[in-house]
């Protein structure tokens, strides 16, 4: 998704204010006949490496949300001894629900591995938020979030998506809602996704959140259960970490919709330079390539695909050790995913829906 065009622009030093794709009440409309979810919690889980952006995500979200106190993060804070000290605590907000796990840059073991730690600090909130360290939010994202997932009538509804983009320090790209689709199979045989910018906002506003088959790593929302049900894999790296976390929310009998309003934005890398700026734990590790090795043999394990993996990754049985613990659920079928998905792992195929992201694809 691109950080351009139709952007809501505000002035340095002002929050974000823009309201997605149409002109909000105050308040989130929770009707329907049941009890507002004002005193729901959410666990707000953020990896963080080496990431200046960080402190202002934090600010942004507390003074965005209409109930800050519902809010309950825990971060895996990875800097160098070198990184400024801006970077860190002495910049976060005073919040009294901000649990913070502080890891040597040099001592990390990748992506998965921190948002793992950051989800250590979980004390039975009533939904999971996952995000990345470099996002902004809307007015009152907290109630509309809330609403959003209300709104798809599902207690066991999961809401993910590639975001929109934002420049900072905050100018919102709200002229189109993305939904997920499948892109490709790349050379390591492993499924990558796409966000497509499907509609027009806020004209063409959809009624209610969409079915899908995809998650995406930074933007994950629902129930709090998830965190003991489908807990983070630490031993994956990057690599593979959505389209795994995919097929096992769906097999352990979660419902994976697009939001169908605009409401958290995300700093992307640009080649202009005015983008993300955090550095990158394989540009720092040299040995991030065996991180990965491991990492990608867990995932073709999973999906039922290693016997096609590429023969470069000299899978060992060391390498799919605890597995069991990160695995498939038993309430669907994984072969049901498979075509609710339209994709093939063994034949490393994907349909027409899958591609345009309209689902169920089969």
């Amino acid at each position: 998704m691109g950080n351009s065009g139709g952007g809501l622009s505000l002035r340095p030093g002002r929050c974000c204010t823009g309201e997605g794709s149409r002109r909000w009440s105050n308040r989130a409309d929770f009707a329907h006949g049941v009890s507002p979810l004002v005193t729901s919690t959410i666990f707000v889980q953020i990896a963080a490496y080496r990431d200046p952006d960080l402190a202002a995500t934090l600010n942004n979200l507390l003074e965005q949300a209409a109930y800050p106190e519902r809010l309950k993060f825990g971060i895996c804070l990875q800097l160098d001894a070198s990184d400024p000290l801006s970077w860190g605590e002495q910049s976060f907000p005073d919040h009294a629900h901000l649990q913070i796990k502080d890891v040597a840059a040099a001592d990390s073991r990748g992506a998965c591995w921190a948002r793992s730690q950051a989800q250590g600090f979980y004390n039975g909130e009533d939904f999971l938020l996952q995000i990345d360290s470099h996002m902004r939010a809307v007015q009152d994202w907290d109630d509309f979030l809330l609403q959003t997932w209300r709104d798809c009538n599902d207690t066991e509804a999961v809401l993910s998506v590639y975001p929109n983009g934002f420049q900072q320090p905050c100018q919102l790209q709200t002229s189109t809602l993305p939904v997920m689709a499948a892109k490709a199979f790349d050379d390591y045989g492993i499924l990558k996704f796409q966000g497509i910018s499907r509609y027009r906002m806020p004209e063409q506003q959809p009624e209610k959140p969409l079915q899908n088959a995809f998650v995406a790593g930074g933007f994950l929302f629902g129930p709090g259960e998830i965190v003991e049900d489908v807990p983070y894999d630490p031993e994956l790296y990057f690599y593979g970490e959505e389209i795994s976390m995919s097929a096992r929310l769906w097999t352990h009998g979660y419902n994976i919709y697009c939001p169908n309003r605009l409401l958290l934005f995300h700093l992307y890398k640009s080649s202009s330079g005015d983008g993300d700026t955090s550095a990158t734990h394989w540009s720092d590790h040299q040995d991030w390539f065996q991180l990965n090795r491991r990492s990608l043999v867990r995932v073709h394990k999973l999906l039922g695909s290693l016997s096609i993996a590429p023969a470069n990754l000299n899978p060992t049985p060391e390498d799919i050790e605890s597995l069991d613990d990160y695995g498939l659920g038993t309430s669907r079928r994984f072969s049901d995913y498979e075509r609710m998905a339209g994709i093939s792992f063994q034949s490393q195929t994907i349909n027409q829906n899958a591609s345009a992201g309209r689902f169920p694809a089969n």
